[in-house]
Parts: C-alpha cells; sequence; structure tokens
C-alpha cells in the first residue's frame, strides 16, 4: 500500500531513548518558547481591551465561544487526532481524511446556524443568537485546515506552529480587536479578531503541508480513522463539558456580566496553564505515540512530565496567589477587582489543571481512546457538581467548586492509568510534594516582601515587576547551583537555562551556552 509522502513518522527515523527525550525537550522549548510569546501577547491585548470593552460584552462572545468549542469537537470528528496516531499513515488516509473534515465542517456550521435562537434562549441571553450566527462560520474555515495542521503535528514541525500562533493572534487580535474596539464595534471587536486568526492559521496550515490539499474517499480508512476517531470525539466532548460547563452555569444564573468577570479570571489562569500543559500536550502526543508498544518508555515520559510541571507551575501558583491584586489591576484595569477572589481560588489548582493533560495525552497516544473518555466524562460531571453547588455563593463558590473537580479529576486520572498501563506516578507525585514544601516557604517570603513594599507605597505594576523579578532570580540561581536539588528534571533544564543566558550576556550570541 502506498505510503504519505513526507509524512514525517515513515520517511524519517523516530529518535529513540535519550535523542527521544532530548528531541521533545527541544520541540517543547520551542513550543513553549511560541506559546509563552502569544501569552504575553493576549495578556497585552487583554490590558487593552480590559479597558475599552465592558464585562457583558466580554460575556456575550465568551458564551458564544463555548457554543463554538462544543461544535468544533463534532466538527473535527477525531480525524486529525487520528493521522497523528497512525502508526503507517496512507495517502488514502490524507484523502479521506480531507474530505470528511470539509464535509463534518460544513453539515456543523449549518447546525449551529439553524439553533441559534434556542440557544441564545437556553443561555437567557436574547441578544447571543447574533454572535453565534456569525461564528458559524468558523467550522466551514476549520475544517479546510485540519490535516494540514495534523500533518504538521505529525512531522513534529513545532516551530512552524509556533510561529503560526503568534503571528495569527498579533493580527487577530492585535490589531483587528483592537482597532475596532477603539471605534467602538464593542462585543463585536472580539468577533472579527478571532474570525480573521482563524482565516489566517487556516492560510498558513495549507502553505506549510500542502499535500493535505487532496480528495478521495476510501470507506475502509474512514472506517478504521472513526474506530479511533469516535474514541477522541467521545473525550473531546466530555472535556468540552468539562472546560465549559461553569460557564455555563455563571451565564445562565449569574448573568452575563458576571459571566464576563469569570472569563477573564479564567484566561488569565489559562496563560500559565496552556504554556506549559497545552505546549506539552503538543509535543507529548506525537512523541508518546511513536513509543506507544514501550510502556517503560511511557511511564519515563509521564513521571518527567509531572516533574517539570511541578517544578515550573507550583512557583508559578504561589507567585499569582500573592499577586493577583496587581495581576487584575495591571492587566485588565481597577474596574476589574471582582475578578482577583475568584482568580485566586482557580490558580490555587494551576499544576493539576496543567498536570491532568499529560494523563490525558498518555491515554490517548496508547489508544485508549474509551478510556480516556470515560474517565473525561467523570470530569465533566464532577465539574458540573462543583458549579451548582457553588453558584448560592457567587463566583467565588462556583470557583473553589471547579478547582475541587479538577484535583479530584487528575488523582482519579492517576488511578486509571496505573489500572490500564501499569504505569505509576510514584516519583512525579515525590516531586510534587517536594516542590509544595518550597512553595510554602516561597509563600511565606512574598507575603513579607509584599507588605514591606506595599508599605513603601509602590503603584501596582512595581510591586508586581519586583515579586516576579525576585521569584525569577530565585529560581534561576537556585538550578544553575544546585542542579542535582532539583533531579532529573533540574539536570535536563540546566542546560537549556545556561544557553539563554550565555547569549544574553554581551558577545554570548554565538557561544554554545555552557554545555
Amino acid at each position: 500500500m502506498k505510503k504519505a509522502a513526507g509524512d514525517g513518522r515513515d520517511d524519517k527515523a523516530t529518535p529513540v531513548g535519550k535523542g527521544m527525550r532530548e528531541s521533545s525537550m527541544r520541540n517543547l522549548l520551542w513550543m513553549s518558547g511560541g506559546n509563552g510569546l502569544s501569552a504575553i501577547l493576549k495578556l497585552l491585548v487583554l490590558a487593552v481591551l480590559g479597558r475599552l470593552l465592558t464585562p457583558e460584552d466580554f460575556g456575550l462572545v465568551g458564551a458564544a465561544l463555548t457554543i463554538v468549542a462544543l461544535a468544533e469537537v463534532f466538527g473535527r470528528i477525531g480525524i486529525a487526532p487520528s493521522i497523528v496516531q497512525a502508526p503507517d499513515l496512507t495517502l488514502a488516509m490524507i484523502k479521506t481524511g480531507m474530505v470528511t473534515t470539509i464535509a463534518a465542517g460544513a453539515i456543523v456550521a449549518g447546525l449551529v446556524y439553524a439553533f441559534a435562537n434556542p440557544i441564545a434562549a437556553l443561555y437567557a441571553i436574547p441578544e447571543l443568537d447574533r454572535f453565534i450566527e456569525v461564528f458559524s462560520l468558523l467550522f466551514v474555515v476549520r475544517g479546510v485546515g485540519l490535516v494540514s495542521e495534523a500533518l504538521l503535528l505529525r512531522r513534529m514541525q513545532f516551530r512552524a506552529l509556533a510561529g503560526i500562533a503568534v503571528v495569527t493572534y498579533l493580527i487577530g487580535y492585535a490589531v483587528v480587536s483592537v482597532s475596532m474596539a477603539l471605534m467602538g464595534f464593542g462585543a463585536w471587536a472580539l468577533v472579527a479578531g478571532q474570525i480573521c486568526q482563524v482565516v489566517l492559521q487556516t492560510a498558513m496550515f495549507l502553505r506549510l503541508a500542502p499535500d493535505a490539499i487532496q480528495f478521495g474517499f476510501d470507506y475502509s480508512k474512514f472506517r478504521q480513522m472513526m474506530r479511533f476517531g469516535i474514541g477522541v470525539t467521545l473525550s473531546k466532548t466530555a472535556n468540552y463539558v468539562a472546560q465549559n460547563a461553569d460557564y455555563f452555569i455563571v451565564g445562565r444564573y449569574l448573568g452575563a456580566t458576571n459571566l464576563g468577570y469569570y472569563t477573564r479570571a479564567y484566561l488569565l489562569l489559562s496563560q500559565p496553564a496552556q504554556l506549559v500543559g497545552g505546549t506539552a500536550n503538543e509535543v507529548l502526543f506525537p512523541a508518546m505515540s511513536a513509543v506507544q508498544s514501550a510502556p517503560e518508555r511511557l511511564s519515563r515520559g509521564l513521571n518527567l512530565a509531572l516533574k517539570l510541571c511541578a517544578l515550573i507551575q507550583v512557583p508559578a501558583t504561589v507567585l499569582l496567589i500573592v499577586t493577583a491584586p496587581e495581576v487584575v489591576a495591571v492587566l485588565i484595569g481597577d474596574q476589574w477587582d471582582s475578578v482577583v477572589l475568584p482568580f485566586r481560588i482557580l490558580v490555587a489548582s494551576l499544576y493539576f489543571r496543567t498536570a491532568y493533560k499529560f494523563l490525558a495525552t498518555l491515554l490517548r497516544a496508547s489508544g485508549n481512546v474509551y478510556y480516556n473518555s470515560a474517565w473525561q466524562w467523570s470530569y465533566a460531571a464532577l465539574v458540573i457538581v462543583g458549579a451548582s453547588l457553588g453558584v448560592p455563593w457567587g463566583l467565588e463558590g462556583v470557583a473553589l467548586g471547579v478547582s475541587l473537580a479538577v484535583v479530584l479529576c487528575f488523582f482519579s486520572g492517576l488511578a486509571v492509568v496505573r489500572l490500564i498501563l501499569g504505569i505509576s506516578a510514584r516519583t512525579g507525585m515525590v516531586a510534587l510534594a517536594r516542590y509544595s514544601g518550597i512553595g510554602l516557604v516561597q509563600l511565606a517570603l512574598l507575603i513579607i516582601l509584599k507588605a514591606w513594599l506595599v508599605a513603601l507605597g509602590l503603584p501596582d505594576a512595581a510591586i508586581l515587576l519586583l515579586l516576579t523579578l525576585v521569584c525569577v532570580l530565585a529560581f534561576v540561581s537556585l538550578l544553575r547551583i544546585f542542579p542535582g536539588f532539583f533531579g532529573e528534571e533540574g539536570e535536563l533544564l540546566t542546560p537549556y537555562l545556561n544557553r539563554v543566558l550565555a547569549r544574553l550576556r554581551p558577545g554570548g550570541g554565538s557561544g554554545n551556552g555552557g554545555n
């Protein structure tokens, strides 16, 4: 049977052992750089838009995007992940995938447009229907580019993917949304930015992977991809419910304005979570798929991911909890004070919100998509219960219920992975306990330092900058001086850190960075 030319798995040897670990680490750093820059751009754009638009504007678009996210799950129908995960990708699979994703996108677009009014009534937000109708156009556009995106992931072209994420967000939101907000378009500024970004992403995916633009339909290949794809779709549907049920509950029972506050709190939380968890998910899925038949390597990969997550996210959590008022004031303005406490509660679960993605990736990469689906549905149920129970206590109650659901989801996921794959996360949990202890010390020191800075009468921006610099400098110094204390994850990260520091020194750009 004919193989797909240049599919990245068949024409390029997969690195093994230490080589795979270092290759994955390089890919992770490339995607982290791109996603990190995207996160910075998002925060800068948020700082501008938060001062130009109202909480109700953000709430309206946030509600519409929950419907977009659900419809997109069905528009994808798991075809793209099946292309990434397939041990042997054929030309017939690419052709069939292209036809299937375009057709699915068109069908979903029609359904979303047709049901815009009932959905708006369900939310009890009458003006929502217009936003949903316009957003329905996205599914046709996304469907055209899904196979190209999947091929780029399969080929591990993370540098290109990182660049696309940065450029499209910059044009879509920093240019289009901000310009339209300045001209008084309100919530429609956010709609235009989203549409512009998706159109540009699709065009760039097709430009970089033009071999996806092939059409045909092989029913046997369709069935083969759908066996995996249906499981992925069920998992993503459950994950959608888990990620958006709280939005629906807040919008339905607390109103569009409160939903605007809640979505801003969630956006601030999602940047560090996506930077680590989302980035690692994009890198780990193709890497783990390549070694899906080697449980010991999957175990090492999972535990290393969990240790790196604890190394980065525990200090970040402590810093964000202490500086939450300053983060909100600097990034979105003093008029958003109602965001501070929900943000603090949500960010307390940052490690678990990030790390559970690794477990989902492991289950998908090993082909256990139906076990992953069942686990994701349990997570969705926990979020619905937690958010619903929290409604009487307002946004803070919803945030607490959702955070507890995330923690329970993570630990239940560890049990599923142990039961299905026989993989233990013991070393990852030991690292979490170690970094949590260090985090308590960090918390006490930051509270004392912040009290002193506040007493000096420094502005919010200065306090945030100084506390962040203290944490970064302390982290870098400890990692360079005592890399062994941080275990395998510290030893793996230190050479890359040294390389970055060497390039920052005058005349150090051409050095080897201390390797």
